[in-house]
C-alpha cells in the first residue's frame, strides 16, 4: 500500500476524527480528502489498485447523507480497497455501512474492511456526549493497525455487513434551522452549508428540501443567530434523549 486516503463527509467533524484515527492506524502518513465541502466533492479523484481509501460518513436516518449532488461522484477507483466507515448518534446504523458499500463499489472501490462508531448526536449534545472521546478514537486506530496486518497477509474473502436491501426509507426531520434579527450576513453559514441550503442573499433562511439537518450552521454561526426551534424539534429531542441516554453503543469491526 503505497498510499494512504482518509475521505470524509463529515460536518461536525465527529466521522473526521475517527476516519483520521483508522488511517492513522494504517499508516504514519496519509493524505486527506474533505467530501463536506462542496467544491472538493466537484473535483475528480482518481485512485489505483496499491492504494487504500478509509471512507467514511454520519448516518442520518439509517441512511447515508442524501445530497443535492451524489457524495462520491468525484471518485474514480480501479479495484482500490476501501475501508467503510460510519458514525451514528447512538441509536443504530440501520443500512447506512450497506449502503456506503455499494455506493463505494460503483465507483471502483472494494470492501476491505468497516466499522460503525458513536459520536455525539447532531440534535442533543446530551447523546453520546463527548463522543468520540479518546478511547474510541484508540479503538479506532487500533482498528487501523490490524486492518494493515490483515491485508499484508493477502487473505481475499469478500466482506459481509449488515443491512437490507432495498434500503430503509428516508425521512427527514420536518424542522429546519433558521436565522433570526441578530443575523450579521458575515456568510459563514453559507460557506459551511454542506448542502448549499443556504445563499448569500437569503442567509436567514434554509431550503428545506436541500438541507440534511446537520446543524453545523448553528454551531458554527458565530452571532449565535441560527438555531433550529419549535415544538416539533422540542418533542423529538426529549423523545431521543428519554430513548438514546441510557446505555451507549460500543465500535462494530468488520473484517473478511
Amino acid at each position: 500500500m503505497k498510499n494512504v486516503t482518509a475521505i470524509y463527509f463529515s460536518p461536525t467533524g465527529g466521522t473526521k476524527s475517527y476516519v483520521r484515527a483508522v488511517a492513522r492506524g494504517i499508516a504514519d502518513d496519509f493524505r486527506e480528502i474533505d467530501l463536506t465541502n462542496r467544491e472538493t466533492r466537484a473535483k475528480e479523484h482518481l485512485f489505483s489498485p496499491d492504494e487504500i481509501a478509509v471512507i467514511g460518513v454520519p448516518v442520518y436516518y439509517g441512511r447515508i447523507p442524501q445530497l443535492p449532488d451524489e457524495l462520491l461522484r468525484g471518485l474514480t477507483a480501479s479495484h482500490t480497497p476501501a475501508v467503510f466507515v460510519v458514525v451514528y448518534g447512538n441509536r443504530e446504523f440501520d443500512d447506512a455501512l450497506l449502503e456506503l458499500s455499494d455506493l463505494c463499489e460503483k465507483q471502483g472501490f472494494y470492501g476491505a474492511a468497516a466499522c460503525a462508531f458513536v459520536a455525539q448526536h447532531t440534535f442533543s449534545p446530551k447523546i453520546a456526549a463527548g463522543r468520540p472521546n479518546e478511547e474510541d478514537l484508540t479503538i479506532a486506530e487500533a482498528f487501523g493497525r490490524e486492518i494493515r496486518e490483515f491485508m499484508e497477509a493477502k487473505d481475499a474473502k469478500p466482506l459481509s455487513l449488515p443491512g437490507d436491501r432495498p434500503y430503509r426509507s428516508f425521512t427527514v426531520a420536518p424542522f429546519t434551522p433558521k436565522g433570526d434579527k441578530s443575523c450579521t450576513g458575515c456568510g459563514t453559514c453559507v460557506r459551511i452549508c454542506p448542502s448549499g441550503a443556504i445563499t448569500a442573499e437569503a442567509p436567514r433562511e434554509t431550503d428545506a428540501k436541500k438541507c440534511i439537518r446537520c446543524l453545523v450552521c448553528v454551531r458554527a454561526c458565530p452571532a449565535g443567530a441560527r438555531r433550529v426551534g419549535g415544538p416539533v424539534y422540542s418533542m423529538v429531542k426529549h423523545k431521543l434523549e428519554k430513548e438514546l441516554t441510557k446505555t451507549e453503543k460500543e465500535a462494530r469491526l468488520f473484517l473478511p
